[in-house]
């Protein structure tokens, strides 16, 4: 039992990781949260739905598709929601991301429907690990976003495309004067951040079903996540995301489902209380 309980939390904080991810790399880019990423992940989803179950596409083919759409998605999301505003106060670009996961929200209703759908699974069936019968599916989401993981870091640190977005991440300015295109290379960060995160969609339907406000959720355990890792770090993001998963497993199991969320803040204020950075957030110092 707390052996199916580790895999299921894993595998579902694994996924909050990669969400989490995706809005790190935004946030590292443009400094600004997007509080609409929860609907890449739903609208990833329903791509996958759709090439999936309604084009009968194997679900490995499908799941690269919807990928490669929900690059699109973030660089369309990023030229009507951030690059207009780019220069705005901040919340102004916060209230256009959250009135974009407004619009994910009913578009996705309007074209797909509102009834919760699923979809065909990386692999069918269960594995009887000593006492545990754990779906192969747990197991398959955690290799594919392990390789999506080891995939992005080698993209950021070990290429030369990857330099180019950290470059921008770091100082949009200094890198337009060495001859970086900063709006290629923002529109890259978004659609890699859609990308991994649009997965995480086609992954988790099979399991808890498709609907159009899965999103939402997801998204706010996706911060919690950020929060309890650090903002700006990618592996406290992962770590984070995992840490929301097992505590959302074993305290539905142990203690109550329907105080889940509930739990997962009060581990969040808890760790916050003993490191308020987060676990890989630097310290700021305060001002005198």
């Amino acid at each position: 039992m707390n052996l199916q309980l580790l895999i299921s939390g894993m595998s579902m904080g694994i996924v909050y990781g990669l969400i989490a991810m995706g809005m790190v790399l935004i946030f590292r880019s443009v400094g600004i949260m997007n509080f609409a990423q929860g609907e890449f992940l739903m609208f990833g989803g329903y791509f996958c739905y759709t090439f999936n179950q309604i084009l009968h596409l194997p679900i490995v083919v499908s799941l690269l598709l919807a990928s490669l759409s929900m690059g699109v998605v973030g660089v369309l999301f990023m030229r009507s929601s951030y690059w207009p505003l780019r220069n705005a106060q901040a919340k102004a670009i916060i209230v256009s991301a959250m009135g974009a996961s407004i619009a994910f929200k009913e578009g996705a209703r309007l074209i797909w429907g509102s009834i919760p759908v699923s979809m065909d699974r990386v692999v069918e069936g269960t594995v009887k690990i000593g006492t545990a019968s754990v779906q192969w599916q747990h197991i398959a989401i955690i290799v594919v976003s392990a390789v999506i993981m080891i995939l992005v870091y080698i993209l950021l640190e070990k290429t030369f495309i990857g330099n180019m977005m950290q470059a921008t991440a770091q100082d949009q300015y200094m890198a337009s004067l060495t001859g970086i295109p900063v709006i290629f290379s923002i529109g890259l960060t978004f659609a890699l951040s859609a990308m991994i995160t649009g997965v995480g969609g086609g992954l988790l339907a099979p399991i808890f079903f498709l609907n159009n406000v899965m999103g939402g959720t997801a998204g706010a355990k996706a911060f919690a996540a950020i929060v309890i890792g650090g903002f700006g770090s990618v592996p406290g993001a992962i770590i984070g995301g995992l840490i929301v998963g097992l505590v959302e497993a074993f305290g539905g199991a142990y203690i109550s489902s329907t105080y889940q969320l509930v739990l997962i803040y009060v581990v969040l204020i808890a760790i916050l209380m003993i490191r308020p950075q987060g676990i890989f957030g630097e310290k700021i110092q305060e001002k005198a």
